[in-house]
């Protein structure tokens, strides 16, 4: 039973990561984004509530990465691609 706990601990901090690194690389394409986006003069969205975002980022990250990939044929599309 402890080695059954042991895996999961793992595998749940190796997603947890996966999704924190996920996070990190799309907030940074998303603030090149945001930085293009007002040097052409557009409206840039301020960023509202990043807690509640970091946390479904790092929990929901296959669901973005797929949909991003099927929408945008990229993982961390933005509204600049």
């Amino acid at each position: 039973m402890k080695r059954v706990a042991a895996w999961l601990l793992i595998a749940a901090l190796i997603y947890l990561g996966l999704g924190v690194g996920f996070h990190i690389k799309w907030m940074g394409t998303l603030e090149a984004c945001r930085a293009e986006r007002q040097a052409r003069g557009e409206f840039v969205e301020p960023e509202v509530l990043p807690l509640p975002g970091i946390f479904f980022d790092v929990t929901s990250w296959p669901v973005y990465v797929r949909a991003n990939l099927s929408h945008a044929g990229t993982p961390f599309a933005t509204p600049c691609d």
